[in-house]
Formats: C-alpha cells, sequence, structure tokens
C-alpha cells in the first residue's frame, strides 16, 4: 500500500508550507533547536507503522528560508532577494518553497552576481571551485562545505547525528554590517577563533 512509500517531493513540499504557515501544528517534532515555534519547526507525521521522512536537504532550504527573522541588514529592507548559486538539492527546494510563498529569489551564474542578494546559497560544487567566498555588504551567504566558512562564508548547514545544525562565523557576518539575533547564537556552532579551519566546531559536548 502507499502508507509504506516515501511521500512524493511534491507532498512534502506542500507539507513544508503549510507548517510554515501554522507553527503550532500538533505533530511531533522532528526538529527543534530554536526557541518557542518562531523560528524552525520541522515536524514528522509519524506512527509505528509509516513515516514519512524529511531529508536533511528540505531542512537546509527551510532554515535558509528562516534566517530571514534572525539577522539585521544595514539596509531597511521590506523585501529581501534570496539568490541561490549552483543547483543541487538544496537550492531546487529553496526555489520552489520561495515561489510558493511568493518571495524573490535569483538564480546567479557567478559568484560576482552577489551584491543583488540579502541571502545567498552556495552549492557545494560551487563552492569547491572557488577560493573565497567574497564579503560584500549586507550580503548573508549560505553553504554546506566544510571548509565554506574558511573561505569567507557565513553559515555552514552541517549535518551532525543526523540533524542540520547551523555553524556561524560571525566575524565574516559583521565585516557585512549584518547583525545576528542571539536566539540563533545561542542554537548555533560557534567556530573557534583560534582553529586553522574556521569551520571547526567550538561547542560543548
Amino acid at each position: 500500500m502507499h502508507s509504506n512509500h516515501r511521500t512524493s517531493g511534491k507532498v512534502v513540499l506542500n507539507k513544508m508550507v503549510g507548517l510554515l504557515a501554522k507553527p503550532y501544528h500538533f505533530c511531533r517534532l522532528y526538529f527543534l533547536y530554536f526557541t518557542a515555534a518562531v523560528f524552525i519547526c520541522i515536524y514528522t507525521f509519524s506512527n509505528k507503522a509509516n513515516a514519512d521522512s524529511v531529508a536533511d536537504y528540505e531542512i537546509s532550504a527551510v532554515y535558509i528560508y528562516r534566517f530571514s527573522q534572525f539577522v539585521t541588514w544595514p539596509q531597511d529592507n521590506r523585501t529581501l532577494t534570496y539568490c541561490t548559486l549552483g543547483t543541487d538539492n538544496i537550492a531546487l527546494t529553496l526555489s520552489r518553497l520561495l515561489k510558493a510563498k511568493n518571495n524573490k529569489i535569483v538564480t546567479l551564474t557567478s559568484i560576482s552576481q552577489l551584491e543583488q542578494c540579502q541571502i545567498a546559497y552556495i552549492s557545494r560544487q560551487k563552492e569547491l571551485g572557488l577560493t573565497y567566498i567574497p564579503i560584500k555588504e549586507g550580503v548573508l551567504t549560505i553553504g554546506t562545505g566544510h571548509s565554506f566558512l574558511a573561505k569567507g562564508g557565513m553559515i555552514e548547514l552541517r549535518s551532525i547525528n543526523n540533524k542540520v545544525r547551523p555553524v556561524i562565523a560571525i566575524s565574516s557576518a559583521k565585516k557585512a554590517e549584518l547583525t545576528i539575533s542571539s536566539k540563533l547564537l545561542k542554537i548555533a556552532i560557534l567556530p573557534s577563533l583560534n582553529s586553522q579551519q574556521q569551520g571547526g566546531e567550538n561547542h560543548a559536548q
């Protein structure tokens, strides 16, 4: 029966959009690191016989979508422009999610086009081809590669123990005149300033 099959991508996306609109939906919490249902709550609809799983790339896309609520930009931007550089599951899911919520999203063809963005996701494949990530005023850069922060990126979305965690380089964000909320910083992994690679973890186990 279909109840034992993985939910299709379209159905999962519809559920994600619905959950974003209804943060108090009565379901078991799949993921909760942020405070009081204000930030991200991704749920799993499950029982002993059936569970619809949410993939890491889907969680990452919702993260990127919700970061706007916990970052202050130097400009008073009423409407934020999201950008993607490179095509992967995160970029595709984010694009569908933003279009469903009537947000503006731009597909970049070069890292030199960052200035038109407020939130820019750079795929791991594209990041590998870059020697550094430019820091532009008012542009929040997000990626998933372990060298992303060392190259100048601001937030790495890292999978740890089957959960996606944000790893934040505060110094890079400050250089871009971005202020990150203490609520987000409390649940993030903050790299050690003395580590050779900025993406290294620095948190209590």
